[in-house]
């Protein structure tokens, strides 16, 4: 699959399932006071699950340990094979440690980290969340009995899934969405991954199957949900 057309996939894929936003939080927040309107409910910004607006509304990014760790646990991968640059240098360790929010004293005797994330965090996550993916998918492919997420998934010959909509592909994305976010996916999630796979089949992909493996793990490991706490 062309890169361009991949990071179409990977972008509407991850739009598709951003479902947390944040606002800034005051310094009585912080400070572990909620809000004078906490435990109101307001219709028109909770989902209907029924879910709990949070006291604090204070998110905050995981770093470049916490990320490598959380990855490593949920795509049951060793954490020094979650993301390495040449194959030698960790990613969130050594290459992408600072922009991660992470320290460096040796080498750029930076001994704090960086009061925000800047521009290129994102893509860092990114990077980190899809070379991840990559391994997992690499591996539930070629030893499917032993396959974490995607081992029990068929393809056919053209390298697509055999029924999209099937118990297989329900089966994975609920044991991705357990593994990552700790919970179920909702009807509209499944239902979003659905049509993901179909797009990426009428795409230019040559393993389309495997591509929506990659995209699917890749937009549940690199949400909101994932990535803050």
């Amino acid at each position: 699959m062309r890169l361009e057309s991949l990071g179409g996939v990977l972008l509407s894929a991850s739009c598709a399932l951003i479902a947390c936003q944040t606002s800034p939080s005051s310094p009585e927040e912080d400070a572990g006071t909620p809000p004078a309107d906490a435990g109101v409910p307001d219709a028109g910004l909770l989902p209907d699950a029924g879910l709990a607006r949070s006291s604090r509304n204070n998110l905050r990014f995981k770093g470049p340990e916490r990320l490598s760790a959380d990855f490593a646990a949920a795509l049951a991968l060793p954490e020094e094979q979650v993301c390495n640059e040449l194959g030698r240098y960790p990613c969130t360790a050594q290459v992408h440690r600072v922009t991660l929010g992470g320290v460096d004293p040796y080498n750029n005797e930076l001994y704090e980290p960086l009061p925000a994330t800047g521009v290129t965090s994102p893509l860092a996550v990114d990077r980190v969340a899809l070379a991840a993916c990559t391994q997992r998918v690499t591996i539930d492919l070629t030893t499917p009995s032993s396959g974490v997420l995607f081992g029990h998934i068929p393809l056919d010959a053209q390298g697509r899934l055999v029924d999209r909509t099937g118990t297989p592909v329900k089966e994975a994305l609920t044991a991705l969405y357990q593994r990552v976010l700790l919970r179920d996916p909702t009807a509209a999630e499944v239902e979003a991954f659905f049509q993901l796979a179909s797009d990426i089949e009428t795409s230019s992909s040559v393993q389309p199957g495997r591509d929506w493996m990659k995209a699917a793990c890749f937009a549940v490991l690199s949400s909101a949900e994932s990535v803050f706490f």
